[in-house]
């Protein structure tokens, strides 16, 4: 697992390697790695999903950290693409030398986390911590903040029921009156 300190030392190592070679990178966080470095959501992820540049020179710099500090293959990858659209909300991070750190900002983070429509314990206090962080109180809210970066025919019925489900049950370990149902917006 990779903690915060982890991240950072590797990024960090990342961008002196790119700098030795007279090159300067960009990498956008996403994920478990934004969760656990940008928002202190939790303790650690298992690896790094991110977009950048230039991905195959940071690609062969990632396996050689790899080798020297005993980190799985793919501890840095880039699976999250097809989730970051080219209106994808980005905010600066940090710079760190030979590397500039951006992030996708918390709205897009829980569209990425509620599109991929997965329910394990990570991403269920994933969505949890962002929907607090975001004052997401309402199925309509999550769905119009899913909305703004995804058009509705991507949006799978799962993501629908999931939102339903936490927001039934925030409302309830908080003794707050559940609203009637919202109907999930069918596939336009």
């Amino acid at each position: 697992m990779l903690s915060r300190e982890k991240i950072l030392k590797y990024l960090q190592q990342l961008g002196e390697a790119l700098e030795i070679k007279g090159l300067s990178g960009e990498i956008i966080l996403a994920g478990g790695a934004s969760m656990c470095l940008v928002h202190s959501a939790r303790d650690s992820t298992k690896d790094i999903d991110a977009l950048y540049e230039p991905k195959d020179v940071i690609n062969r710099i990632a396996d050689k950290i790899a080798e020297q500090e005993d980190l799985p293959a793919g501890w840095l990858n880039d699976s999250v693409k097809s989730f970051i659209e080219p209106n994808a909300s980005i905010e600066e991070f940090i710079a760190v030398k030979g590397l500039r750190i951006q992030t996708v900002s918390a709205e897009y983070l829980l569209a990425m986390k509620l599109m991929a429509a997965r329910y394990g314990e990570k991403d269920h206090d994933d969505i949890c911590f962002l929907f607090d962080k975001l004052g997401i109180n309402e199925v309509d809210q999550a769905l119009g903040i899913i909305e703004t970066y995804f058009t509705k025919d991507r949006i799978l019925p799962k993501t629908g029921y999931i939102i339903e489900e936490i927001i039934a049950e925030r409302k309830k370990q908080n003794n707050l009156p559940e609203n009637k149902k919202t109907p999930i917006r069918a596939k336009s």
